[in-house]
């Protein structure tokens, strides 16, 4: 019976871990074309039209492109009117929900779960960075960060500088 009880504290305390986890994390993926010499490439530059069409504020904008520059910058490449590299990026953002309705009260074997409703929400915040060779207008590889997004946070640049630093961390990609 102390097995039980013990086993349920354990399940509940690692779902809060991982939920923990899960919600505050900023989750970095990346893709690329595996045929691309990375090395050819020594300059970039913004591709405007794209990034005029981005659906954000301009702040976020002009602090994304800020901290996209830096981080290119220290990968070595240099911002040019004649580019190798075109850089744009895209965001999207969604509501998650997170509902409980029940919680278990009591103790085993005469535990049940107490019917209850709790709930709250956050922004999960997506920032893809695509870098397109200019020569020939291919898509050559792509971040995408996924993350919390708090749009009443006091620091912002914090916010978008971890963003866009955590996605440029995996370019150029490292060869098998």
């Amino acid at each position: 019976m102390k097995i039980m009880k013990n086993f349920s504290s354990l399940k509940i305390i690692l779902f809060t871990f991982v939920f923990t986890i899960q919600s505050c994390g900023l989750y970095v993926q990346y893709d690329y074309d595996s045929e691309v010499n990375f090395s050819n490439y020594s300059s970039y530059s913004f591709y405007q039209p794209d990034i005029d069409e981005v659906e954000i504020s301009d702040l976020d904008k002009k602090r994304i492109l800020k901290f996209l520059d830096i981080g290119l910058k220290a990968k070595g490449l240099e911002r040019s009117s004649s580019p190798d590299l075109l850089v744009t990026f895209e965001t999207q953002s969604k509501e998650r929900v997170y509902v409980n309705n029940y919680m278990p009260y009591g103790w085993y074997p005469f535990s049940y779960q107490y019917p209850y409703s709790s709930g709250y929400s956050r922004v999960q915040g997506t920032l893809y960075v695509s870098l397109i060779d200019s020569k020939n207008q291919q898509l050559v590889w792509q971040g995408k960060g996924q993350g919390v997004l708090n749009e009443y946070s006091n620091d912002r640049d914090k916010m978008i500088n971890n963003f866009v630093s955590k996605i440029l961390e995996k370019y150029p990609p490292k060869s098998d």
